[in-house]
Parts: structure tokens; C-alpha cells; sequence
């Protein structure tokens, strides 16, 4: 009888360890961040009407001496409305939270299916996720959160814009990216902090020899791949 229940026992242990093999190592479909678009690479005249609103987050910032701001832009190519980071009142009134609260009061909009937003830095993963349940067509911006982050000292979470907008098929919407427009003019906003008292300053844990002329890679994947239309829509 002992023999049995020992043979039970044992035969449990084992299927019950078959049973966890099966588990995943996480709930979430594992897939490659989307494409980001590099300023330098595109057509001139592209990128021209790209600086040209992005001039106009800069100059948001600068009149209030600050480093992060952003203007939304219509179909028209017109400035619907901008905001610029508001978080002595509230921490989560970053650039692009403020710019999207203000078109919605504006416009009386809940989302925004043909505009661009127009950001000085990168959205970090609250903004970039706004973005997309605002289902923009399209963010452009200066400045990589790896750069302001491992370089620059700048207290960021370190997840690029792209690794978020790859999720986006949990919400079936995915946006354009477009990074590094202006990137010389932006970056002034971020100086180099560290070592300093600065209150964004941020002991960076970044890999070692990274630096901002390293090829971006994906998390999964190795090298970005464009996304094409019907993985877009």
C-alpha cells in the first residue's frame, strides 16, 4: 500500500512538472519593435516640413525655459494646439499628456486618427501609449530617450518608443515614428547632468560600450524591420 501511494505521489510530481513545461516564459505574444524613421534619411522636402513644427515645440520650451514640449498637427498641416511639461503640478503632465489634453478641450476630440504630434524628446512608455489609445497617426521627435538617459544623465524609463508601439496590436492601432529631427537643437534642452545635483539626474544603467552611433536594434529580433501597411493597420 505504501508502494502504491509512493508511486501516486511520484507520478503527480512528474506530470505535474510535464504541466509547467507548457507555461510560456510570459503572457504576452513576444514580437519585434516597429521601424523608426531617422530624420537624416528622409526626402528633403519631408523632413523640412518636419523641422518646421518641430521649431515650433522647441520654441514652446524655450519660452518657458524647459526641455519637454509638443504641438499637434492636422491633416492641414496646422497647428491645432501644443503644451509643454507641467509637472510641478502633476507628474504625469508630460508634454505630449498636456498637448492631448489641450486638443481634446479644444477640439472637443477624443482622438486623432489624422494628426502628428510634434514632441522635443522622445515619448517615454505613459506618453507613447497615450499616443496610440489617442490613435495618432504619427509622432515625430527630437531627441532618443537613449541618448538623454545613458548620455545625458536624464532620469528616464529605458524603453524606447518603438518596443511600446509594437504592442500595439493589443489595441489594434500602431503609429509612425520619426525620430532625431532636429536632434542638434533639441539635445540643447538636455544638457550632460551627470554628476550633478540636478533633480532629473539619473546614475544611468546602460550596456557598456553603447553609444548613440550604435545601430538600434530590436528586443527580439536583431535589426529593425519596416512594418508594412497590413501589420500597421
Amino acid at each position: 500500500m505504501k508502494f502504491l501511494l509512493l508511486a501516486v505521489v511520484l507520478l503527480a510530481c512528474v506530470f505535474g512538472s510535464i504541466e509547467a513545461k507548457k507555461c510560456p516564459s510570459d503572457w504576452a505574444f513576444p514580437v519585434a519593435p516597429s521601424d523608426i524613421k531617422l530624420a537624416k534619411d528622409l526626402p528633403v522636402a519631408e523632413r523640412k516640413v518636419h523641422e518646421k513644427f518641430m521649431k515650433q515645440a522647441l520654441d514652446l520650451v524655450i519660452a518657458v525655459n524647459g526641455k519637454f514640449g509638443a504641438v499637434i498637427v492636422d491633416a492641414n498641416n496646422t497647428v491645432v494646439c501644443g503644451g509643454v511639461n507641467m509637472g510641478a503640478i502633476s507628474r504625469i503632465y508630460h508634454g505630449e499628456i498636456v498637448a492631448i489634453k489641450n486638443c481634446s478641450e479644444i477640439t472637443g476630440k477624443a482622438t486623432f486618427q489624422d494628426h502628428t504630434i510634434y514632441t522635443t524628446g522622445e515619448p517615454c512608455p505613459m506618453c507613447q501609449s497615450a499616443i496610440m489609445w489617442t490613435k495618432f497617426k504619427r509622432v515625430v521627435f527630437g531627441s532618443f530617450i537613449s541618448n538623454m538617459y545613458c548620455e545625458r544623465c536624464f532620469n528616464q524609463i529605458p524603453i524606447a518608443s518603438n518596443i511600446i508601439n509594437a504592442a500595439g496590436y493589443g489595441i489594434n492601432h500602431y503609429v509612425d515614428i520619426i525620430g532625431g529631427v532636429l536632434e542638434s537643437e533639441t539635445d540643447k534642452r538636455f544638457p550632460v547632468i551627470c554628476g550633478t545635483n540636478d533633480p532629473f539626474v539619473m546614475v544611468p544603467m546602460c550596456q557598456s560600450n553603447w553609444n548613440r552611433s550604435c545601430p538600434k536594434r530590436t528586443r527580439f529580433f536583431g535589426e529593425l524591420q519596416p512594418v508594412s501597411d497590413s501589420e500597421s493597420d
